[in-house]
């Protein structure tokens, strides 16, 4: 099909809109939403008027429209007449996870996982979902119910296994940036950390992962491996030891790294002084604050 100058590719589409490949395809596939043109070879290719609708149906999903009625208001001459959100679904979600959870059901889990974030913008349901849920979780896990631990390993495993899945998938699709990504937390459960790597790998950014590191001073040799922006994460507090080394790392990276998660909340004062660029709060929180979207941009720019 013919193609004019303003269409665009699916990576260029998940850039803009902030919606992931994998769910563009299942918009397409499953809801016949969003039919995009097609190069001779079978790429799709985008028109702004198709940005504009993927826009729109983000906005109508975070408003707790169900994805099935989407292609209804997608083809009706009125569609605020059709709008029936349901301002509860975002809920309902979130107590199926954890019913689902609770009850030990991993066979019931996985697929949920899967077809959740197949079918829905992975930012939004970070926001609306996930962030919560594990905030819920948190609050649960803390007066330590019986069996409280087998939860907190069905629910790490579960989210390790959507990290590969959308590693591998991610590896087929042209990346916006490369990163490094560093859990500096010593704990074996760091679901916030799980959260922002599933964010990163969902936003189009390679990444090479260091999933627990005990000594930072090994942090240097990241560099020499491999030059590429390193983005620290932890929500724990660390001793001055590591404090000093985070301040010895920040030499070697420059302006090309940054501090994520509750540790930059605990260690504010340390950070300024500084001058490492360092955002606090949960992953979702993180992701979405102005200074962290505007330090990524620039990642993507220089490379």
């Amino acid at each position: 099909m013919q193609s004019n100058n303003n269409d665009v590719n699916i990576s260029e589409v998940c850039q803009q809109t902030g919606v992931a490949a994998v769910t563009l395809r299942a918009w397409e596939r499953r809801y016949g939403i969003i039919k995009p043109k097609r190069t001779a070879k079978g790429h799709r290719l985008y028109s702004q008027e198709n940005i504009e609708e993927i826009k729109q149906i983000v906005s109508w999903l975070n408003r707790g429209v169900a994805i099935s009625k989407v292609a209804a208001l997608l083809t009706a001459a009125e569609p605020s007449t059709l709008l029936d959100p349901d301002e509860d679904s975002w809920q309902k979600i979130q107590q199926e996870l954890l019913s689902t959870l609770i009850a030990l059901k991993q066979r019931s889990l996985n697929p949920l996982l899967d077809k959740l974030n197949k079918s829905m913008p992975f930012v939004s349901l970070c926001e609306k979902v996930y962030q919560p849920l594990l905030n819920q979780l948190t609050a649960r896990w803390q007066s330590k119910p019986l069996g409280y631990q087998l939860e907190q390993q069905l629910w790490q495993q579960s989210w390790q296994r959507q990290i590969t899945i959308m590693a591998l998938r991610a590896e087929k699709q042209k990346s916006q940036a490369n990163c490094w990504l560093v859990n500096l937390s010593n704990q074996d459960i760091a679901f916030n950390y799980w959260l922002f790597y599933a964010l990163l790998i969902q936003s189009g950014i390679h990444i090479s992962a260091i999933n627990q590191l005990d000594d930072l001073s090994a942090l240097p040799r990241l560099k020499k491996s491999l030059d590429q922006p390193l983005i620290m994460f932890s929500d724990d507090k660390i001793v001055s030891r590591e404090i000093h080394q985070i301040d010895k790392t920040k030499a070697l990276w420059h302006k090309d790294t940054i501090i994520i998660g509750r540790v930059a909340d605990i260690h504010q004062e340390e950070f300024i002084n500084m001058k490492i660029d360092h955002v606090g709060g949960d992953a979702s929180t993180c992701w979405q604050s102005a200074y962290y979207q505007s330090w990524i941009q620039q990642v993507v720019d220089k490379q």
